[in-house]
């Protein structure tokens, strides 16, 4: 029977019943079983539909129940205040239904909760408890020496820290990290890495695996970034083998003391270091999902508040990953055109607060940049985003516009919210401004992408050309901050937005509109409009040259940039277009053949390491070449900025 509506001031709650109500089971959600109305009846007005079928249960299952109870009520409940809830419309739950043990989270299948149930085995009496108590105690002393002793708990290389630069090139790489990606990544806490960094480098040769290898994934991150080139050529020069060495003692036999914040950590920072340097970034999305599965093994989903006692740090630094584990998922997806594989149904922590990192470090100086922090705004945007991703990559069914147009509107909203908080915000952080914006706005970009490509020949989707030229044309304004160009010319992932995704919509903005007045007052006005267009265009082809002076190996992006650039400029000043494209690419292919061989030269004579690049044992067949070269300057010629397919003539990834 339906009960009453009214919320009574004081019920009597069970805390394990064993059915959901009946509304639960029907919206197939988890139910917190509390009667008379459960929590999630509450939250959304549904107590008239609340019940709870009556059953019988055996003695045994009363036992049972009662010593779960009293299990689960050591578990603190999170107090019940409104900023605490989650960001999206289910409440945050009392308490989780599962167990915690050492740095993981159980539900009811695992094996250990059965042992909660078991009440029957005889207790050992009080006199014989100490010498149970000392056997116990050596057989976990001798389990542990044997541990020690495998081949995946000491897999760094011996003297490791005989590789670090000076001592004050590693501080300005340390603080150049926490100025730029920290602002948006919340992967390391200022204060305590400080400690430890300090206390490390006095005595490196007893410092963790784990520190180590945070401290040469912040120098391989924050390398490209340093104001001295030599430093900069430097730090590009080991990235790849820092990178490998991290991805080793990461993909060693797991162990469970891998699993650590600290390793989560260094898991982090190893697929940034990637993506910022280019090394395997299109295939992030992989080692993501292997990372989200060991975040929410150590429960960092569950907000911290449900998982007993632990210090403010440790519980802002769990929700400051978790949201990064998020972001980097949602990238990661877009690149890969992949699923993120994780809803906003999954989790319940909450977002990260604007707490300032800085505060506990004595004598230290807390700049304005190191404490600025863009994670929680982006944050607010992230269910949505990763609804997004979903959506777009679906490979069951194309979204309708009407959808399209319902996600870009509330995607439109949340970047004016942020653009309005960054404009406000007091820092000068320009690299974490530029890095937000650009989190946001790609994905603008990416959902108004194909319609954009449709509204050539299809005016209804012309919306979605406007938002996505003005995507493309804010992240081309990236260029101007320096230090932030940089990431954008040797970075991978994300920071290849411009050649992949922006240029195409600036060079479909320039090629011939069919449908428009041929009249030669409208060309003269076409031409106006598009002389700063094309000035866009042109910095996006420099752009391109710089990304191969720095290593990228991308040839065909780069022709193909200049042979679109070549039939734009002709058809504006009325020359013959196959004239000028046939010009502009022999002329690139020119360029890239001295850039590649210039770049050949520069990795004979680099002097690297041996005993670090033996390690790594990282043997790299090079990949197999096409010989044809009549079927690849075919495939060069063959772009047609009208087609629906366009976006997928576009080369990608693969070099000559």
């Amino acid at each position: 029977m339906p009960v009453t509506p009214e919320r009574p001031s004081s019920v009597r709650k069970r805390h394990r019943p064993s059915h959901s109500c009946t509304e639960c089971r029907r919206r197939k959600v988890r139910c917190d079983r509390v009667k008379p109305h459960c929590g999630q009846c509450r939250a959304l007005g549904l107590t008239t539909s609340c019940a709870y079928e009556e059953h019988t249960r055996t003695q045994n299952a009363h036992r049972a129940e009662s010593i779960a109870s009293s299990v689960e009520q050591q578990v603190p409940r999170p107090r019940d205040t409104p900023e605490e809830a989650h960001p999206t419309s289910t409440p945050t739950p009392r308490r989780i239904q599962g167990t915690i043990s050492k740095t993981r989270v159980y539900g009811h299948g695992h094996w250990m909760n059965s042992f909660l149930l078991v009440t029957f085995f005889p207790r050992p009496n009080s006199n014989s408890r100490d010498d149970l108590t000392n056997t116990v105690f050596e057989c976990k002393r001798l389990a542990q020496s044997i541990k020690q002793q495998r081949p995946s708990r000491k897999c760094l290389p011996a003297d490791i820290h005989r590789f670090f630069p000076d001592r004050a090139i590693m501080d300005e790489l340390v603080r150049l990290y926490f100025a730029t990606f920290e602002s948006c990544y919340g992967i390391l806490w200022y204060s305590s890495f400080l400690r430890d960094y300090d206390a490390g480098l006095e005595r490196p040769e007893n410092a963790e695996s784990p520190l180590l290898l945070q401290i040469l994934l912040v120098m391989t991150v924050a390398g490209p970034l340093h104001s001295d080139a030599s430093v900069r050529a430097e730090m590009v020069a080991n990235a790849r083998i820092w990178i490998h060495i991290a991805q080793n003692w990461l993909s060693a036999p797991m162990e469970k003391d891998r699993l650590t914040l600290k390793a989560i950590q260094v898991y982090c920072l190893v697929l940034l270091s990637r993506e910022v340097n280019h090394v395997g970034a299109d295939l992030v999305w992989i080692s993501v999902g292997t990372l989200v599965r060991i975040a929410m093994q150590m429960g960092l989903h569950q907000d911290p508040d449900l998982l007993g006692q632990m210090d403010i740090e440790e519980k802002e630094l769990r929700r400051r990953l978790w949201y990064t584990i998020l972001e980097m998922n949602a990238h990661s997806a877009i690149d890969s055109g992949m699923s993120p594989m994780i809803t906003d149904d999954d989790y319940n922590t909450r977002p990260p607060s604007t707490r300032d990192q800085t505060t506990e470090v004595d004598g230290q100086d807390a700049s304005a940049l190191t404490k600025c922090s863009f994670q929680p705004l982006l944050a607010k945007s992230i269910p949505l985003r990763l609804r997004i991703t979903r959506i777009i990559n679906s490979m069951q069914e194309e979204p309708s516009y009407d959808k399209v147009l319902e996600l870009g509107n509330e995607l439109a909203a949340a970047s004016s919210e942020a653009a309005k908080a960054i404009s406000e915000s007091p820092s000068t952080n320009t690299f974490g401004s530029s890095f937000c914006s650009h989190i946001l706005r790609r994905f603008s970009l990416c959902l108004h992408y194909r319609p954009a490509v449709k509204a050539k020949t299809n005016p209804l989707y012309s919306h979605s050309r406007n938002v996505c030229l003005e995507a493309a044309l804010d992240v081309v304004a990236l260029l101007d901050d320096n230090l932030y160009s940089r990431i954008l010319c040797i970075g991978g992932g994300m920071f290849r937005d411009l050649i992949t995704r922006g240029a195409l919509l600036i060079f479909l903005e320039l090629s011939p509109d069919l449908s428009e007045d041929t009249s030669i007052f409208a060309k003269r006005r076409r031409h106006a409009r598009q002389e700063s267009l094309l000035n866009d265009a042109r910095r996006v082809v420099r752009y391109s040259k710089d990304r191969m002076s720095h290593g990228d190996t991308n040839v065909k992006t780069y022709v193909c940039l200049c042979m679109m650039l070549a039939q734009a400029e002709a058809r504006l000043e009325g020359l013959p277009l196959k004239e000028a494209v046939e010009n502009a690419t022999r002329d690139s292919l020119s360029i890239c053949r001295d850039i590649l061989q210039a770049t050949e030269s520069a990795c004979a004579t680099d002097t690297r390491h041996p005993d670090l690049e033996a390690w790594t044992n990282g043997v790299i067949s090079p990949p197999h070449l096409d010989t044809n070269p009549d079927e690849d300057l075919d495939r060069l010629f063959n772009f047609d900025f009208t087609s629906e397919q366009f976006s997928m003539q576009w080369p990608v990834e693969t070099s000559f």
